[in-house]
């Protein structure tokens, strides 16, 4: 896993040699990295070197790591994700080999929660539902086309997970993955986009690399989306697995089948 710091040593380097980009090496971009050798000669080099100490220094870790440590962060929403369903499974096994003493006063306590569950996961995709409109709103004022599209691609894959979370038959993990992404994700997400917006009136070169950054960003989340997306869509099925097997052990037990 890439570290801001360390980030923040390569290029102070880069600018004591001349800016060679030692810090586009660390980071993984070696195509980069050996342009900026090829033409540091120029001094175009030693800006850019420049901008991306100032970057580091003032980005916040949970922006670096969204950016240069994407597929270290999507491992961990992936390990999140199958605790996730693995833990619902446990969760099912135990209700239904366990005994409960329903009592009136049980009763009540469960219909309490009930309720305080309902109005928590309304006001989760209420939010969620905001977010959407507010990014489906940048996409007019994007002027690149191919930015655009990838902005609508993440915003349809937003809306889908939102979708499973409000059926009406409501996704337990569709539910949590949403509420996890709003807490920062989603935000930052829209964020960035309205960044490369105001950014888009200018072409100068460290502009151009910051957009490019944020496009990969967009990417990077749209890859995020999708998996959390097919792990909702596993879960789905293996619901309706499951009443399919109870339908038929039903049907047979009765002599109809």
């Amino acid at each position: 896993m890439r570290k801001r710091i360390k980030a923040i040593i390569c290029s102070a380097l880069s600018l004591i040699f001349g800016g060679i980009g030692i810090q586009k090496f660390y980071l993984g971009q070696t195509k980069r990295g050996i342009l900026y050798v090829l033409f540091f000669w120029t001094g175009i080099p030693y800006l850019l070197c420049v901008v991306d100490l100032i970057r580091f220094i003032f980005m916040t870790e949970k922006e670096f790591n969204l950016i240069y440590n994407k597929d270290y962060i999507e491992n961990i929403n992936y390990k999140n994700d199958y605790e996730n369903y693995k833990s619902k499974f446990d969760d099912a096994i135990d209700a239904e080999y366990s005994y409960v003493d329903e009592n009136s006063d049980d009763n009540k306590n469960e219909e309490k929660n009930y309720n305080n569950q309902e109005n928590t996961e309304e006001n989760i995709i209420n939010k969620a539902l905001e977010y959407h409109k507010l990014i489906n709103d940048t996409i007019i004022s994007i002027k690149d086309y191919n930015f655009s599209a990838k902005v609508k691609q993440l915003n349809q894959l937003f809306k889908s997970i939102i979708d499973k979370s409000s059926g009406y038959k409501r996704n337990e993990i569709a539910i949590k993955n949403l509420d996890k992404m709003l807490e920062y994700n989603i935000p930052t997400t829209l964020k960035l986009i309205n960044s490369y917006i105001d950014l888009s009136s200018s072409n100068t070169s460290d502009l151009n690399n910051v957009k490019k950054d944020i496009i990969e960003s967009v990417e990077s989340v749209t890859i995020y989306l999708n998996k959390v997306l097919e792990n909702i869509q596993k879960d789905d099925i293996i619901d309706i697995t499951s009443d399919i097997n109870v339908l038929k052990a039903g049907l047979k037990k009765d002599g109809y089948v």
